[in-house]
């Protein structure tokens, strides 16, 4: 989910980091928006909310630079990639 000014967009995660993510969103975001992204983690009950700028931006293909995320978010991040495949 993503919260963009006053409008809330869903969307799907593509690739997933501790720095950011890629996601595919039908809906209408600039480059340089900050946003709110809540998504859901494997195996974790709560899911992470974050801020990110909006970093790249081709149709409805958007890449998001976490802001301000703690130690704790990065590491639920890194165990939950770290088990994941690789995307074909």
């Amino acid at each position: 989910m993503i919260r963009a000014k006053e409008e809330v967009l869903h969307g799907r995660t593509k690739d997933l980091g501790e720095g950011g993510l890629g996601a595919v969103i039908p809906g209408d975001i600039q480059i340089g928006d900050v946003v709110t992204l809540e998504f859901q983690l494997p195996l974790n009950i709560e899911p992470i909310v974050l801020q990110a700028e909006v970093r790249y931006c081709q149709g409805f293909q958007y890449g998001f630079r976490f802001l301000h995320a703690t130690d704790e978010q990065r590491e639920l991040i890194r165990r939950a990639t770290r088990d994941l495949p690789t995307a074909p």
